[in-house]
């Protein structure tokens, strides 16, 4: 089975790669990235990885655009995980609509098309009964974050109708995090405000926005739900994240902080815009709201048809992220590393 993961390079994707490589089920994978591999060490397990420097967004005829349309044509399948999270909400929105359309232009040659969407597609949902996946996909109204994803799958909507000859699965995770993504995650989403020093062992408090829940999930067991779609080649959307719905008190647990203080949702989201708007956060501020709106995913569909259920306990899964914060664990490519400043990513 040959595979074309169009960003390779990020969390999943180093993830998805690290799968193949223990399974014999993939057997080439075309892993593309517009900066390349960096210095991520060659594979050594049974599947044989090649690394192709391209820009999915390139415009159809471009260069990038026909060697896309190249690896896609024949392949077992596509896994589109590409995403540009820029600070201007407009331009990420566009980066986003390049990458989805140049991917989606290609996939029809493919025999399936994986796209990797979020728990943000969904319209908004404040309690903690669990959602499936008929749940209404409008996103959250006015925030950029959720209506991008919306966005994607109206354009995966658009592909179905157009190519009823390749399957398409969409997976939607919650939050996605590993050790060698914590340097990333403070430098992409955090900022300096994030204490290092301590974290998961000695943290004297943890400011919580009220109504705020979690559902988190590790890098690896979303990357094991990508490849039993691809392996099964499953049509339809899944949710993917542990069963675990996590407020304050656990995440503070998690994490080694104190005691938890819980912050009005109103002052919460006015102190992390001011926060952006200096600079000591880097998340947009409409990521706090989509975080608060998204509903508690139901999972039992992804556990029944692709037969994947989580290895990693939530709690686990933050003990692992604050580690890789506390001692600046990255990655080895150019998305996940330090080593170079964050830009307009395609990863």
């Amino acid at each position: 089975m040959r595979i074309v993961l169009v960003g390779a390079t990020g969390n999943t994707g180093t993830a998805l790669l690290r799968a193949v490589a223990d399974r014999g089920s993939v057997t080439h994978v075309d892993a593309v990235s517009r900066r390349g591999p960096g210095r991520l060490p060659a594979s050594d397990g049974v599947a044989q990885v090649a690394h192709h420097a391209l820009d999915a967004a390139a415009p159809a005829g471009s260069p990038d655009a026909e060697r896309l349309a190249e690896l896609a044509a024949g392949a077992d399948a596509v896994v589109h995980l590409a995403w540009s999270d820029e600070r201007r909400a407009s331009r990420a929105t566009a980066a986003n609509v390049a990458l989805a359309r140049g991917v989606m232009r290609a996939a029809r040659g493919a025999a399936q098309l994986v796209v990797g969407s979020c728990a943000t597609v969904y319209s908004a949902s404040y309690s903690d009964d669990p959602r499936d996946e008929d749940w209404p996909r409008d996103g959250v109204a006015g925030v950029s974050v959720s209506q991008d994803k919306v966005g994607l799958e109206r354009l995966a909507d658009e592909f179905e109708r157009r190519s009823p000859g390749v399957v398409l699965t969409r997976l939607r995770p919650g939050v996605v995090l590993q050790e060698s993504a914590g340097a990333e995650l403070v430098r992409r989403h955090l900022g300096p405000l994030v204490p290092r020093s301590g974290l998961g062992h000695d943290v004297p408090f943890l400011l919580w926005p009220e109504g705020l829940r979690l559902q988190v999930s590790h890098a690896d067991d979303v990357a094991a739900a990508y490849l039993s779609a691809v392996e099964r080649r499953a049509p339809g959307a899944y949710n993917l994240a542990s069963r675990e719905v996590l407020h304050g008190e656990e995440v503070a647990s998690a994490i080694g902080a104190a005691r938890v203080v819980t912050v009005p949702e109103a002052i919460a989201r006015a102190g992390h815009e001011a926060a952006w708007w200096t600079r000591l956060v880097r998340a947009r501020p409409d990521w706090l709201t989509a975080l608060q709106a998204v509903p508690v995913l139901d999972v039992a569909r992804a556990e029944k048809l692709l037969g994947v259920v989580p290895q990693w306990s939530a709690r686990d899964v933050l003990e692992t992220a604050a580690r890789g914060i506390a001692h600046r664990r990255e990655g080895w490519t150019p998305a996940l590393s330090r080593r170079r400043a964050p830009g307009p990513d395609h990863l």
